[in-house]
């Protein structure tokens, strides 16, 4: 009888060198396909709820809902078919720590508001605080700011197609100035929120690494696109907003997104 051949050792060498070398060239193909449909999701969510805002206007006489009447996720929910999954960006996740305490959100992270009468609430998207109704004057936002800045009547927003409704943020909501800008140390993985008391600095809180230098934004007209981040002072923010049509940098003159901080 014929004894069979097996493997040498130096043909087991061969072929596991080969699988190896496939892995190395598809997992990032994969991976890059994988960031890619979770930007698409995610771009998807902002629309949900840019639609779900112009819905919400339509009924209320082309208004926003007051600032602090509530979180905007649950007034918008009844315009939304599945709210709590709309709210959350595919590439963030909740944080377990202190489940009843509120905190920031960052690049890989979701946010949590909490209000102290209803429910904590999570979410990985922001609302432009100029779009808010303001019954009077805030203090804390500035008085100038809270009277000029708004746009009065939602549904009369002049050139809606460049008005940011909602993004990816680090927090609830933001009021990004063209004064806003950018610390040369900022870390794009956690970039804190900001100062108040007047508004300063809040677009910071777009300032993220979650989709490799860009944010995904839904505007007023109800269309999205991902704008990068050194292109976010190119947009109609508020009233009082002066669109910079240059390309933002650090404090330092260095771009905003790069690798290594």
């Amino acid at each position: 009888m014929k004894k069979a051949k097996g493997f040498t050792l130096i043909e087991l060498l061969v072929v596991i060198a080969i699988i190896a070398m496939l892995l190395a060239i598809l997992v990032p193909g994969l991976k890059r396909a994988k960031e890619y449909a979770k930007n698409i999701v995610c771009r998807t969510n902002c629309r949900s709820l840019a639609l779900a805002t112009n819905l919400y206007a339509d009924e209320n006489d082309q208004k926003f809902f007051a600032y602090m009447s509530g979180l905007y996720i649950n007034q918008l929910s009844p315009y939304i078919d599945d709210c709590d999954k709309v709210r959350f960006c595919p590439s963030t996740i909740i944080h377990k720590a202190n489940p009843n305490s509120g905190y920031w959100g960052n690049s890989r992270e979701a946010w949590r508001w909490v209000n102290g009468t209803t429910e904590p609430e999570n979410g990985s998207y922001g609302l432009s605080g100029w779009c808010y109704s303001y019954p009077s004057p805030l203090n804390w936002v500035g008085i100038a700011e809270s009277t000029r800045y708004p746009w009065p009547i939602y549904g009369s927003i002049k050139m809606p197609a460049m008005v940011p409704v909602f993004f990816d943020c680090a927090w609830v909501d933001a009021w990004p100035k063209h004064t806003d800008i950018i610390p040369a140390a900022l870390d794009l993985d956690d970039p804190g929120g900001g100062s108040d008391g007047p508004v300063n600095n809040h677009i910071r809180r777009l300032m993220l690494r979650r989709h490799h230098g860009i944010t995904n934004i839904a505007f007023a007209d109800g269309h999205t696109e991902p704008v990068e981040l050194k292109h976010l002072w190119n947009l109609k923010w508020s009233r009082e907003f002066e669109p910079q049509g240059i390309e933002q940098t650090r404090f330092d003159g260095t771009p905003i997104y790069r690798t290594v901080n």
